[in-house]
């Protein structure tokens, strides 16, 4: 039976927009040995595709509402407008800035120009417009600005969105309740009849607890949150310690001593 992998980036395939070596390893050695491989982020689409090009058979994107196959968009869940526009009237009550995430772009929605200025430098400056409301949206990012700003957004919209902090950094990506990354595993599996024993899934945050809703092998990072971990089949190392490679030999997917040819070769 074919198997399947889920991986989240920030956290557990990359560290700060770093990809270390041996997780690119890890993923040539699942694309050369014939397994599907997704990427799983709340990112937009062209920002994974462009940290990880053709090293992953497909994308799931804006958490879970937005799927990219073999370069080709596979599903899409944008907001209805009347859900988008009470959204953004929230936004604006509560003084949060947001970025809008559609097919090509990202969309500025109430930022600071510092806040424009760091977004043109993280995604391109051809992937950062201003807000129109003929584009599709797909999720969105939301930035609080301070400490006592975020705590008050998660009270907020704590029946509707599931918030995943980008470590205290002013912005954070958020799910949705109604549709997440484990709706989108759920959508795979079915479209490529694969039975949730033969999926894995690696993440660190808690927007990564709806992959762990949907399949068998549930892979939490060391330095993961606990809710996550808590949920997990198996906890491996930190993102920067070979985690998951060793998670994948643990599992018996990698051969160990092929890896220690390939880096005596190298």
């Amino acid at each position: 039976m074919k198997k399947v992998f889920f991986f989240d980036i920030d956290g557990t395939l990359a560290v700060n927009h770093y990809i270390p070596e041996n997780n690119i390893k890890a993923l040539h050695q699942l694309k050369e040995s014939g397994y599907m491989t997704f990427i799983c982020t709340g990112r937009a689409p062209f920002y994974a595709k462009k940290m990880f090009g053709d090293l992953v058979s497909g994308y799931i994107c804006c958490n879970g509402r937005y799927i990219l196959f073999n370069d080709h968009k596979l599903h899409g869940e944008a907001f209805q407008p009347e859900k988008l526009k009470w959204y953004l009237q929230r936004f604006k009550q509560l003084h949060l800035g947001a970025l809008l995430v559609s097919d090509d772009v990202s969309m500025s929605y109430d930022l600071t120009d510092d806040e424009i200025v760091a977004m043109k430098k993280e995604y391109g400056s051809n992937h950062i417009a201003e807000y129109d409301e003929k584009l599709p949206v797909y999720t969105f990012d939301l930035f609080y600005r301070d400490i006592h700003k975020r705590d008050e957004m998660i009270v907020a919209f704590q029946k509707e969105l599931v918030i995943n902090d980008h470590h205290g950094c002013g912005h954070c990506d958020c799910s949705t309740n109604g549709y997440d990354k484990g709706n989108a595993i759920a959508f795979i599996l079915q479209h490529f009849s694969i039975a949730p024993e033969y999926a894995y899934a690696f993440g660190d945050g808690y927007n990564d607890q709806a992959m762990f809703r949907e399949v068998s092998h549930r892979i939490a990072m060391k330095n993961g949150v606990k809710e996550l971990q808590d949920k997990a089949t198996y906890i491996t190392d930190e993102v920067d310690h070979d985690g998951i490679m060793k998670a994948l030999i643990y599992f018996g997917i990698i051969n160990e001593n092929e890896i220690k040819k390939e880096d005596a070769h190298d």
